[in-house]
Parts: structure tokens; sequence; C-alpha cells
């Protein structure tokens, strides 16, 4: 059989005797909306849990949107005109709207690469800024000890929008929600001690009961108010298939279900040999980011088996942290 899978911007081919062949796993048929744009437009004009955002926000309000970086294919430069278009609806200007990168704990963005996430129109228009983990407002403690330490920028604004997909996290269970917040706007310090929980039980992807990563996370809100979110769940393609709107938590859920519908599969048997792509770029744009993959599939691979994982690691790394640690431990 001749198969190929996502690398980087383009594809690689390999062969594979069809006797060898236990299985391919692929996502369940989900076309992408019609139109994108109207997807987006739709889900605003009825989201979960919260008015519409136009009713909630004031002409005159200091308003963030909080987006992800290069490494995450949230498709910014569709969602975040509908956000202004609607901000625009209640009076808002676009000198009182600031766009922040969420970076974590990853590195500075290039103003090319900024402007490729939101388009040429939007970065003319409203003040971007990468989020910075240095420049943090400490506001209180979650109960598992983990620091809320968030971005200036965004804690001292008077209103918050998170903009996200939502994908497995190999220890958040999901991507999305207020994972715009914790960790993508908080300090290299509470990151750390977020980050350690990834240790737990709970603690994988596809769970979100008793998950103490994801529990942080959520806490967080306790201490910084979100107004509204609005998440995406992308195709095969990374187009939009469906979006949700509203409240932080009700509108996270709706899409990691609609996710689960095309994404979650279930496997008879391990494997002797996985194969395995991150699904090209910006996924495998470094190795601590292809990982992710590896999580993913490291539960269909027997004991004592191969896992190949088709990754460009362009950046290598990705972490000089995370490069001592593939470095110095031998398991």
């Amino acid at each position: 059989m001749e198969f190929k899978i996502k690398y980087y911007k383009d594809l690689v081919s390999f062969h594979i005797p069809d006797q060898n062949v236990l299985g391919n796993i692929l996502p369940n048929t989900a076309p992408a909306a019609v139109s994108e744009a109207e997807e987006v437009a739709r889900a605003l004009s009825v989201p979960f849990g919260t008015p519409r955002l136009s009713e909630i926000v004031r002409s005159g309000e200091k308003i963030v949107i909080i987006t992800s970086d290069i490494t995450r294919p949230v498709p910014s430069k569709i969602i975040i005109p509908r956000l202004l278009d609607e901000l625009g609806k209640a009076g808002v200007k676009d000198e009182d709207v600031t766009i922040v990168f969420g970076l974590g704990s990853h590195r500075k963005q290039t103003e090319e690469e900024q402007k490729s996430l939101v388009g040429e129109e939007v970065y003319s228009r409203v003040k971007c800024v990468d989020s910075d983990p240095e420049d943090c407002v400490h506001l209180g403690v979650c109960r598992n000890g983990t620091p809320v330490d968030i971005f200036r920028t965004v804690a001292e604004a008077d209103r918050r929008i998170l903009v996200g997909n939502v994908e497995y996290h190999y220890f958040a269970g999901y991507s999305g929600g207020m994972k715009a917040i914790m960790p993508g706007v908080s300090s290299r310090a509470a990151i750390q001690v977020n980050h350690k929980n990834m240790i737990h039980p709970g603690a994988f992807a596809g769970n979100l009961k008793d998950n103490p990563v994801r529990d942080d996370i959520e806490e967080t809100a306790d201490f910084i108010s979100v107004d509204f979110i609005l998440n995406v769940a992308l195709d095969d393609h990374k187009r939009i298939a469906f979006a949700a709107a509203g409240h932080p938590v009700e509108a996270h859920r709706k899409a990691c279900a609609f996710l689960d519908k095309i994404y979650k599969k279930k496997v008879k048997k391990a494997a002797d040999i996985v194969i395995v792509s991150t699904g090209g770029y910006p996924k495998d744009i470094n190795l601590y980011q292809a990982q992710k993959s590896i999580d993913n599939v490291k539960r269909i691979v027997r004991k004592g088996g191969i896992m190949i994982v088709a990754a460009s690691c362009r950046e290598g790394y990705g972490s000089d942290v995370f490069g001592k640690w593939i470095n110095t431990y031998s398991t």
C-alpha cells in the first residue's frame, strides 16, 4: 500500500507491503463550513451562556483579544475581523483594542509572523503585541499552588476576549478555552508550576475530569474575568468546521464535543510499528511541539514496539531545557 502523510508544508510518501498493514487511522469525515467566515459569524450570533459580545462591551472600554502564536493553527485572520465587526456594533473604536499573542513560554515572534497571523488589514488597524512572561501582575494562587501571574496588558484591560482552536492536548486534555490565559499570557513561574501537574494520572489527552492541569487553567477565572471566547474546531485541512462562542467553559465544551465526533478513535490492537505525522506545519516546527503527536499514539504501540515520527523540527528542540532533557536522560 502507498501512503502520504503531512510533513512541514508538503507530503512525504512511503510504501508498506499489504500484509504488514494493520490499519490506517484517519479522522471521520468533517467537511469544512461552506464559508469559514459565515461559521464564525453564526457562532457570534448565538453564543453559549452569555449575551452577544456587542451587548457585553461598552464604548470607551479597553479591550484585549488574546489569540495564539505562530506554533498554533488558529485561523486568527478569519476570526478576528468578525470580532472587530461585533465590537464595532457596540461603538468600540479600534484604538481601544489590543491583540495579544499568547506566547506562553515560546519565543518572541517577528513582525512578519504577527502580520501573517491576523492579516495586513487587522495589523494596520489595531495594536498587536506579544505577551511578555517577565511583565506580569500577580493576582493570587490556585488550590494546586499555581500562581496566577498575568501579562500586564491583559490584567489591566476592562474586557478580555479569548480566541483559540480546540484540539487534543497531551496533558491539559484539550486546547482552547481558558488555556489562552493559563499558560498563554502567564509568567514562566506560573507555567512551570501548572505544567508539573502533567505527571498526574488524570492529565492526559481527551480528559477533562479530575485533570489538575485543566483545573488550574479554569480556576484562573476566579482571579481574572474573561468576558467572551470564540473557539473553533478544524478539519484535517485546517479549515474551520465548527465554531462556538460565549462563556469560557460552556462554549469550550461545545467545541470539545464536536472534536470528539471527528477525531476520537478506538483501536482494538496495539501495533508492532506505528508511523505518525504531527499534521505538518506548524505542529512540526520543533521537537517540543512534535512530542504531542508522540503522546497521542503511544498507547497503540505494543511494549517494545517502534514509533516512527515524521516531523521537520526546522527550529530544533524548541526549548533549551527540553533539549537538555533529551540529551541527558536515557529513557
